[in-house]
């Protein structure tokens, strides 16, 4: 993928390098903030593309000059990309993540904390086949671990939100998480924060789905080890 420009790579004391909706600025950290996107006009969200999240981390693993930083990213990327294509026993691999993980969820008004491997697959297990796509990203790496904020589009049936059961909607909820990591860049856990005040639900085309089985048949093909060395 092409590079960023050299004058928006520059990093300055007290500023983070980052990646906003595929384009890189130098920001401190209260300028992170990401816009919502509006409705469409009909009120409908159209086909949304779910590969967006790994080309956006490769650009930064591209870009980064800290090698460290460039093993952490090289995790999230593997991680969403085993999260989205229903295999969570590799996420929490020895190498992946660590033995005791703590996961903080905050979502949905409501807050809860996962201690260990048994609680963090069971969780996973929950979630098997929720299918999200993020839009109007934004990444940040440091030497402690990754930021993202993001729109989250989950796909779901009427019949989960007490609507009609022969429809297909998106619930979009903005999302902030932290994923600290250790010495030896393995994930500690995961801080995951909404934003219930601006959480919607939209209509979606049934054929604008992106079904389990569509993300697998575009996201497996996208996943690679991590960089051993």
């Amino acid at each position: 993928m092409p590079a960023a420009p050299a004058s928006d790579r520059t990093l300055t004391s007290g500023h983070e390098l980052v990646l906003r909706r595929g384009r890189w600025a130098s920001t401190d950290w209260n300028a992170t903030r990401a816009k919502g996107l509006p409705r469409t006009e009909v009120g409908y969200m159209p086909k949304l593309d779910i590969t967006n999240v790994p080309r956006e981390l490769d650009e930064l693993i591209c870009s980064s000059t800290s090698r460290r930083h460039r093993l952490i990213l090289e995790n999230v990327r593997r991680h969403y990309l085993l999260e989205l294509t229903g295999r969570p026993d590799e996420i929490l691999a020895p190498h992946m993540t660590v033995q005791n993980p703590v996961y903080y969820i905050d979502l949905d008004g409501v807050s809860r904390t996962l201690r260990g491997r048994a609680e963090v697959r069971e969780f996973y297990g929950q979630m098997e086949g929720a299918v999200f796509v993020c839009q109007d990203t934004t990444h940040a790496v440091t030497d402690t671990g990754y930021w993202f904020e993001s729109w989250f589009n989950f796909y779901l049936p009427g019949e989960a939100l007490g609507l009609d059961d022969s429809a297909w909607y998106i619930k979009r909820q903005w999302i902030t998480m932290r994923w600290p990591y250790d010495e030896r860049v393995r994930m500690i856990g995961e801080r995951v924060y909404d934003h219930p005040d601006i959480t919607e639900v939209l209509p979606v085309d049934e054929s604008d789905v992106v079904t389990p089985a569509e993300a697998k048949e575009l996201l497996e093909p996208l996943i690679r080890p991590l960089p051993t060395g």
